[in-house]
């Protein structure tokens, strides 16, 4: 309440409007009596919206709101807020990406148009940047981007060699101990076995990463980030395995799956947490697992997306498609679109940039064919699941 306050005395003082009206009893301006931690937490816990405007109120608060030190604190406001995780979509066929409000179950703001985009998939969101790929149609040549859709900022990373490939498997991630953004690329070709490229933020480069894959994965893409990992399930005949890449001495483990594990689901599922990061670190070390609940929906499904700080579950079921569910209410919703699991990504909004970013205009009408972003592109000159936790899915 006290940030509406906040922004109604901001609206009174950027518009011109007599400082008599923002006067505190004593006839001081109420803007004098804040000092700079109070400012500073106030500011902490605005929308990225409010704060790009605030930019404009003075020098020291453009300062301050681009700090390092204040956008890592608005990050972690914004992670750890409740009930504020959002979805980034796209629907079946769809055409734009939008997000989906969890607490209202509607749709918000159109962050995209995609309709001129021969092919199109997310790789992973973190810490506000998401990870996109796609192909222009006539061209055939896919284009990697990283994305901050509440500032209006990208960059594309450096092509890699698709040459000769049969399977592609991309993640994305943030390095905390290295304090960098990291794209991870598992290829399989005809030429040769599985290799490991990864791209780093900071040095705008790709490199081959020298292990051996001891395990298959499986589908397209890394399911999520935790704490400096990134992981997807591997299936085996013998048994099902979870690999572990680890972004900060970019080594790859793997690690077994809980007893009880099953891919196969009717109507229930259960979720997992892996007691200790020590086996993502040392393969040496026995992985143990925690069952933390059983959910029973009463319907089938088909898969289960994540779990957010509201406590919902995302689910495709057969009968109701995409609902929300809330295992402690017991309570679904609906909701009020069809989903492409391809085309959905967790999402906290941040200040977060990296180097190179550039101001863009997502529309993709424009020409996406040439080595620029030119997604309507105006040069100014990434399933994270909760911490240590694995879903039955």
């Amino acid at each position: 309440m006290f940030s509406s306050i906040f922004l109604k005395l901001l609206s009174i003082q950027s518009f011109g409007k007599p400082r008599s009206i923002a006067m505190s009893s004593d006839c001081t301006p109420l803007f004098d009596l804040l000092t700079p931690d109070l400012i500073n937490d106030i500011l902490v816990r605005l929308p990225v919206k409010s704060l790009l405007c605030c930019k404009s109120v003075s020098k020291s608060w453009l300062s301050l709101i681009s700090d390092p030190n204040f956008i890592k604190s608005h990050l972690k406001h914004s992670i750890t807020k409740p009930g504020a995780d959002q979805v980034i979509f796209a629907t079946e066929r769809g055409t734009s990406m939008s997000l989906l409000r969890l607490d209202s179950c509607e749709i918000g703001a159109t962050l995209g148009d995609i309709s001129s985009v021969h092919y199109f998939e997310t790789a992973g969101s973190c810490n506000g940047i998401v990870c996109f790929w796609f192909s222009a149609f006539g061209t055939g040549i896919p284009c990697t981007y990283l994305w901050n859709p509440a500032t209006k900022q990208a960059k594309m990373i450096p092509p890699i060699d698709y040459d000769d490939v049969i399977i592609v498997i991309m993640g994305f991630g943030f390095d905390p101990l290295g304090d960098d953004y990291k794209v991870v690329v598992l290829i399989n070709s005809f030429s040769r076995d599985w290799t490991i490229e990864l791209y780093s933020a900071k040095t705008n480069v790709w490199r081959t990463v020298e292990q051996n894959l001891e395990d298959d994965p499986n589908g397209g893409l890394f399911d999520a980030c935790v704490n400096g990992f990134v992981c997807c399930i591997s299936y085996r005949t013998e048994s099902d395995n979870m690999l572990a890449f680890d972004l900060n001495k970019e080594v790859l483990t793997c690690i077994k799956l809980p007893e009880g594990y099953s891919p196969i689901r009717i109507t229930d599922f259960n979720l997992f947490k892996l007691d200790d990061e020590a086996c993502l670190r040392d393969s040496g070390v026995e992985a143990s697992w925690t069952k933390m609940l059983t959910v029973d929906v009463g319907h089938r499904i088909e898969s289960v997306f994540g779990h957010f700080s509201s406590g919902d579950f995302l689910l495709c079921t057969a009968e109701y498609g995409w609902v929300l569910y809330n295992s402690d209410k017991n309570e679904a919703r609906n909701v009020p679109v069809s989903l492409d699991y391809r085309r959905i990504l967790k999402y906290n909004e941040s200040l977060v940039s990296i180097t190179g970013f550039e101001h863009v205009n997502f529309d993709a009408r424009e020409d996406v064919s040439s080595s620029e972003f030119q997604i309507g592109s105006t040069s100014s000159s990434s399933m994270m699941m909760p911490e240590d936790t694995l879903f039955d899915y």
